[in-house]
């Protein structure tokens, strides 16, 4: 699940809004329930890429566009999160599982600590 981006909700709301779409119409073509889409909009559910990746593509955005841009030191994530996008649909639940298991990988390591000379 996409944890690190608590602010996709009101991005997503507000593209789909200007894209005169309803909760309804773009959960039906996600897959999902107008209620998890309310949820993923109000940030109350974590997303996870696969639906991610689909709600951008009905909406006809990259991915990255659900992002906002003053993402700080994460910005230079956008573009690798729009080539997720390029992934078949069927393996986006193996990619996810990959980024899990390396977020979990990197929070295993001990803290690097700068020597003094």
């Amino acid at each position: 699940m996409l944890r690190c981006f608590p602010m996709y909700g009101p991005i997503l709301k507000k593209i789909r809004l200007a894209k005169r779409q309803s909760q309804a119409a773009v959960a039906r073509s996600v897959g999902i329930s107008p209620a998890q889409l309310a949820r993923l909009e109000s940030n109350q559910r974590g997303l996870y890429v696969a639906d991610f990746v689909r709600i951008a593509d009905v909406l006809g955005e990259k991915a990255g566009n659900l992002l906002p841009n003053d993402l700080g030191e994460i910005g230079h994530l956008k573009p690798i999160i729009d080539r997720l996008a390029a992934i078949p649909p069927a393996l986006l639940p193996t990619v996810e599982a990959l980024i899990d298991r390396i977020v979990q990988l990197i929070e295993q390591m001990p803290t690097q600590r700068t020597r003094r000379r």
